[in-house]
């Protein structure tokens, strides 16, 4: 029986004996190799070590992670207020270390005052900084006070202090706001404004600012008789009423032409008590009237 695979004969596999030369240049690469490795090792110890040691002292020692001064504060938003009121505000020791000022804090700080609304604080490490973002109470009156306070130590109110007022009725002490001097303080002025006031003055001032006529200053000393003066004169609108303070101000361009011609008398104020009967109140109608021909 003759296998049907055939297999081939491989030629038997010659050693070769390195010579002494070139286990000699091997040993020196093996040995280079090894030294090599050994001061890589070496490195990578005293690397990591001095990092370590280094972060160590950093953190018992965190020099760089103090504030020293207010020019590490970043403010953002304060277009009324001045940065050195804000300062004050915030109240900071120098130095102070950065990991040690608590955001919230501030924030709770920050939004007691009557002219910040709200505000957001946020650490920076590199490099150390402080930035904070203010939202303000943007004013739209200046409130002129029924008597001027007379004792310094006394609560200032609206009705003793001239302040500034929001859209939303939030009342402000003007000398204590630190009112940057490049803003423009508001040109409309209200008189008599009270706390008890607070509810109704965001109806009323959405009222005035749809008005065709000019309103300058609102005078509110007589919760009876709301008194607005205008383009046009002095306005009596009574007790004020939301719903009625629309069909008022909509009477109002009717007496354009008390201004529009020069020959009529002397007008007192418009009387819009009642808008769907108004009146003119003149200055002294017995007068005008024997002057007239």
């Amino acid at each position: 029986w003759q296998s049907p695979f055939r297999f081939a004969r491989s030629p038997m596999t010659e050693l070769v004996t390195p010579s002494p030369e070139e286990l000699s240049h091997r040993r020196r690469t093996l040995k280079k190799q090894r030294r090599t490795r050994n001061l890589q090792h070496i490195w990578r110890v005293f690397a990591i070590g001095g990092l370590a040691i280094g972060a160590f002292w950093l953190m018992r020692n965190p020099f760089w992670l103090l504030l020293q001064s207010d020019d590490q504060i970043i403010l953002n938003g304060n277009d009324m207020l001045d940065e050195a009121a804000i300062y004050e505000l915030l109240a900071l020791e120098y130095p102070q270390p950065l990991f040690e000022i608590e955001p919230e804090v501030i924030v709770q700080r920050l939004s007691t005052q009557s002219p910040i609304a709200a505000a957001q604080v946020d650490r920076q490490l590199f490099p150390p900084r402080l930035e904070i973002t203010l939202q303000e109470r943007q004013p739209v009156a200046v409130t002129v006070p029924l008597q001027p306070l007379a004792d310094t130590n006394a609560e200032l109110t609206p009705t003793n202090h001239a302040g500034l007022l929001d859209a939303q009725g939030y009342w402000m002490p003007q000398n204590s706001v630190g009112v940057n001097r490049e803003f423009n303080v508001p040109a409309l002025r209200v008189r008599g404004f009270h706390p008890r006031y607070r509810s109704q003055w965001p109806q009323l001032y959405r009222a005035l600012q749809t008005s065709e006529i000019a309103i300058t200053e609102v005078d509110w000393r007589s919760p009876s008789n709301l008194i607005v003066q205008t383009e046009l004169g002095q306005v009596h609108l009574g007790v004020f009423s939301p719903q009625r303070l629309q069909t008022q101000l909509a009477t109002l361009p009717r007496f354009r032409s008390l201004t529009d011609q020069t020959n009529l008398p002397a007008v007192d104020y418009i009387d819009l008590v009642r808008p769907e009967t108004p009146a003119v109140k003149l200055v002294n109608p017995a007068a005008s009237a024997s002057d007239s021909p």
